[in-house]
């Protein structure tokens, strides 16, 4: 059985207003944004989570490493368009291939952006990449990283937080 790659996320609730329209009453500037266009954090982490686990697919095939399981914490930032940059093996597998799937799936992920209002690009962003041969093992690596992530939570509760991007 072959490896199958996977990603996990740890998110929560915000909004952001993508299309947006002004009227201009008088002397008063007014922005609506009609609620069609507004992008929650739950879709904006649907569709982060779409784009990284089909690079994650696309960066497995590129290794060609059938036989590698394991899990690795990739941080990042953002650039101006959006891209991930600043890419950095923040917990690394014990597999060399394992971590190389997991830099070169979030460099190739494309755009994040519109983010969620609250998030800024200049935030640090968090990528969980797990690679399992089946759902079993899968779920025995997302306890054991939400474990470690719970954890590292309350170390960190004073330092900035990292944006988790994850699925399922």
């Amino acid at each position: 059985m072959h490896a199958k790659p996977l990603i996990l996320a740890l998110c929560s609730s915000l909004l952001l207003s993508t299309g947006v329209s002004a009227r201009q009453p008088g002397d008063q500037l007014t922005v609506v944004a009609s609620p069609e266009q507004q992008v929650t954090y739950q879709k904006w982490s649907d569709r982060t989570e779409n784009r990284l686990t089909s690079s994650i697919r696309r960066s497995a095939g590129f290794f060609n490493d059938r036989h590698s399981v394991g899990f690795a914490r990739v941080q990042f930032r953002l650039d101006a368009d959006g891209r991930p940059q600043a890419i950095a093996v923040a917990g690394p597998s014990e597999s060399r291939t394992i971590d190389r799937i997991s830099v070169r799936a979030v460099r190739t992920m494309g755009s994040l952006t519109p983010l969620p209002q609250g998030i800024s690009a200049d935030s640090k962003f968090e990528a969980w990449i797990i690679v399992a041969d089946d759902v079993w093992q899968r779920d025995d690596m997302m306890s054991q990283l939400r474990a470690d992530q719970r954890a590292r939570t309350l170390v960190q509760a004073d330092k900035e937080q990292p944006v988790l991007i994850a699925a399922r």
